[in-house]
């Protein structure tokens, strides 16, 4: 008989840890994204960590000091994962990197979403973007859904559901591939038509499946919209110390304080490499048509790092590179936070935090890549006080 009871109080432990540890797996399982209990989500956007198989120790350190400090809910990255100087890249090599940046967030047990820049298409005749979002999704955070097409694997929407009423939508948030350079067109072409077309539907199907309400949103994507170009004015040589230059168009332009910009914090290091300012996509207009869009926040410009509300009325804005190995200074690596509340969801709180204050080292010098726009910038000011007057 005591053998008996000591078998059944051993089953009944093993059963309780058991059940115990079911709990504790289902509650982090990033099935399906809610609110937490008081109403609160964060989100931490990363980006342009352009990194290969063996990682930058300071990017390392950054992306773990940053999510241990912040304790996002959601991590997003919206492109350039991979390096435009991947010297000797092959399949397995490429995968490795992925595999490297995925682990970070999976160990960190933060649900994660990404989507792809124009460096990580550069190396698609290795690896297809569709085998690039095969590689995050063997990991158990990974939240990345089917893209739009087969041919575009990183345009999609993950939900995020309320606190209080599990089958309503609080707030979404689409992810989408802007692709990479058109033949078509001068410089990054921006989204192509059909997925202005699958944006529209889907909003709709948000709205349908959510008692017919608008689903607010935030987008995230890589190279940024022209209309991004509504927080800058264009400025004369002569005003160079304060200006960027466009290398595309050949024009200087400087940050309009006047336009709507949000916040003190607002930098602008290189002229925004949008879409051409002459070219069309659509979407911005899809947005205004649809009405769902309560922010969109881009990546591509390193050593940019401001937002502001668009004179319709939507919140654009950048988060600068996180990366080590990308173009820029140190001391501007960055990552975005969102803290948003489902009761006041369009009126949330974003911020940057920097590499020298999460990490406490500071690191001013150049990061790598020599030929960015910013550095054709100070070039181009360094001639222009050589031989004129300005």
């Amino acid at each position: 008989m005591k053998i008996m009871k000591k078998i059944l109080s051993i089953v009944l432990s093993l059963l309780m840890i058991f059940a115990l540890c079911s709990v504790a797996f289902a509650a982090g399982t990033p099935d399906k994204l809610s609110f937490n209990a008081d109403g609160t989500f964060k989100i931490l956007q990363i980006n342009d960590t352009q990194d290969i198989d063996n990682m930058n120790k300071k990017t390392v350190a950054f992306l773990k000091a940053g999510i241990a400090q912040e304790k996002p809910d959601l991590i997003v990255v919206p492109g350039d994962m991979l390096s435009d100087m991947f010297i000797g890249a092959t399949p397995k090599r490429i995968k490795k990197a992925l595999t490297a940046l995925g682990t970070i967030f999976n160990d960190a047990k933060v649900p994660f979403a990404v989507t792809f820049g124009n460096h990580d298409h550069d190396l698609e005749k290795k690896v297809s973007t569709k085998e690039m979002m095969d590689v995050f999704k063997q990991f158990e955070y990974c939240v990345s859904q089917a893209g739009t097409t087969e041919n575009d694997p990183g345009s999609y929407s993950v939900p995020i559901y309320s606190s209080k009423d599990s089958s309503k939508m609080a707030l979404n948030v689409y992810m989408i591939d802007t692709n990479n350079k058109n033949g078509s067109v001068t410089g990054y072409s921006g989204v192509y038509p059909e997925q202005v077309e699958w944006y529209k539907q889907k909003s709709d199907e948000l709205k349908a499946a959510n008692g017919n309400e608008v689903v607010p949103s935030l987008l995230f994507q890589h190279v940024p919209i022209k209309e991004i170009y509504q927080f800058v004015d264009q400025v004369t040589y002569k005003q160079a110390d304060k200006a960027c230059f466009n290398i595309d168009n050949r024009k200087w332009y400087a940050l309009d304080e006047n336009s709507g910009l949000i916040g003190d914090d607002n930098v602008m290091g290189e002229a925004p490499c949008s879409e051409p300012l002459d070219h069309t996509t659509g979407q911005y207009e899809a947005w205004l048509e649809k009405g769902d869009i309560i922010g969109a926040f881009f990546a591509h410009d390193h050593v940019n790092n401001f937002m502001g509300r668009t004179r319709e009325g939507i919140v654009l804005g950048y988060n600068g590179g996180t990366g080590f190995r990308a173009y820029g200074r140190g001391d501007h690596r960055s990552m975005r936070v969102f803290n948003l509340n489902e009761n006041d969801i369009e009126n949330y709180e974003t911020h940057s935090i920097y590499y020298c204050d999460v990490v406490g080292e500071k690191f001013d010098r150049y990061v790598s890549d020599f030929m960015s726009p910013a550095i054709f910038g100070d070039i181009f000011r360094f001639v222009l006080k050589m031989f004129f007057v300005i």
